[in-house]
């Protein structure tokens, strides 16, 4: 199977290189041109543009056209019976011949014109790439065709013995055999303690939002305000509108006040309808804004 893989990819790359030898047999006119002598009669393959098209007689599909290939700047005139579009690209074969108005200047009476294949360039890079495709078939080949070294024999590894099982020693009737007790399992630790709960004197009472109604007991030294989140907020409001990190009051011990911050970067606060930022002393009836909830601080 290998050797058959083999001959069809050495089949194709000669396909190839063959394909475009052939391919390949296209004569540049600025050779006709500097040469014209060397081309009298003979037939050759031009690939180039349409640049003028000139019926002879008019309105006829007969006469000349000019056609410009990339070897120079000079085009070749073609006598046809068809004429073709302008500016479209053939591959023209036909015969050179003189020009009967002017002596020593050569014209194609053309045989055959067909759409245009690959440019020399093109084919001569083709040829290349196959002459490489060989070269590296051929090293290929020789890399599979040559011997292997063939690896020493290992040595057989044979399991050690296992050693010979104990006797159980002999248990004597006479005697009495204790168990040990397993070992005593730890005393649970004793519950936390009971955290003691310290009413500061003031609440928060719902008076306008979802949470209408609902009263807060302020007993901590900072009250966190917010939305259900991430964070455990000590006030917790079922308002979509308010952030989940709103806002948190702090008691002042020494002086007896409540102050509140704001800690939301997208809703506001506001006590008494003015928007704050940094701690802002509330007192007795003061009214906090929080989205669309409204909540009024008051003392007992």
């Amino acid at each position: 199977m290998r050797k058959r893989n083999i001959g069809i990819l050495a089949a194709v790359g000669l396909s190839l290189i063959f394909a475009a030898s052939a391919e390949a047999q296209e004569t540049w006119i600025i050779d006709i041109l500097g040469n014209p002598a060397r081309y009298w009669n003979t037939t050759v393959t031009i690939v180039g543009q349409v640049q003028a098209v000139v019926p002879n007689p008019a309105g006829t599909t007969r006469g000349t056209y000019t056609i410009l290939d990339e070897s120079c700047p000079n085009a070749l005139t073609v006598r046809t019976n068809d004429l073709p579009p302008i500016s479209r690209n053939f591959r023209v074969t036909g015969v050179i011949i003189q020009d009967p108005a002017q002596a020593n200047v050569p014209v194609m009476k053309e045989l055959s014109r067909t759409s245009p294949g690959m440019s020399k360039t093109t084919l001569y890079l083709l040829i290349g790439a196959g002459a490489a495709f060989l070269f590296l078939l051929i090293i290929f080949i020789t890399l599979l065709t040559k011997p292997k070294k063939q690896a020493p024999a290992e040595a057989t590894i044979r399991p050690a013995p296992r050693p010979a099982p104990r006797p159980a020693p002999a248990v004597d009737p006479s005697k009495t055999t204790r168990i040990a007790a397993p070992p005593a399992s730890p005393a649970p630790a004793a519950g936390g303690k009971t955290q003691v709960y310290i009413s500061l004197g003031a609440d928060l009472v719902v008076d306008k939002g979802p949470d209408k109604g609902k009263e807060f007991p302020l007993h901590q030294q900072a009250t966190t305000i917010g939305r259900p989140g991430t964070r455990r907020n000590d006030i917790e409001l079922n308002d979509e509108t308010v952030s989940k990190e709103q806002a948190s009051i702090y008691y002042d011990s020494a002086k007896k006040e409540f102050s509140i911050a704001n800690e939301s970067a997208t809703n506001p606060t506001r006590v008494n309808g003015a928007a704050i930022s940094g701690p802002t002393i509330i007192e007795n009836g003061a009214l906090i804004e929080v989205g669309r909830t409204v909540l009024q601080f008051k003392k007992s």
